[in-house]
């Protein structure tokens, strides 16, 4: 499995869409940092357990299979919604063009916007996240949020 910073330079180059069927992806820490931010709104599933957020989350994928010699090698990764990438099974599928919008970020911005005001709450994987996408160039969105 790819790491953290991988993963994240995967999912910003295909603009978090899954590259199999074409969805949105959402990032986990996302959902779960929006459940801090408005516990009432019980909508958010940090734990994938309910639609739609649990088919669209963000997950990488393999072209070529670890265990037919595929590498963690970035032609070999793809952004993939976790329906995809559990369906898959073995063997290779058609990959969609890479989308040239990058107007989606699976949240990206929402989650450097109210991540430090819950930094008690995050993990060290979460945090590693931090780091790997504000070396991708995500942004944070302090205007949404009213943030300063």
């Amino acid at each position: 499995m790819p790491n953290i910073n991988t993963r994240a330079h995967v999912l910003v180059r295909d603009c978090f869409t899954c590259r199999y069927c074409g969805t949105r992806l959402y990032l986990a820490q996302v959902i779960k940092i929006l459940d801090y931010y408005n516990p009432e709104r019980k909508q958010w599933d940090a734990h994938w357990k309910a639609e739609p957020l649990r088919s669209n989350g963000a997950t990488v994928d393999h072209i070529i299979p670890e265990d037919e010699g595929g590498y963690d090698m970035l032609d070999n990764l793809v952004a993939c919604c976790v329906a995809c990438n559990s369906s898959k099974g073995k063997g290779q599928r058609n990959l969609l063009p890479q989308s040239l919008d990058k107007s989606w970020d699976g949240g990206s911005s929402i989650f450097l916007t109210l991540a430090p005001s819950y930094r008690i709450h995050l993990s060290k994987e979460d945090k590693k996240w931090l780091k790997a996408l504000e070396k991708e160039g995500m942004t944070s969105d302090k205007e949404t949020f009213n943030q300063e």
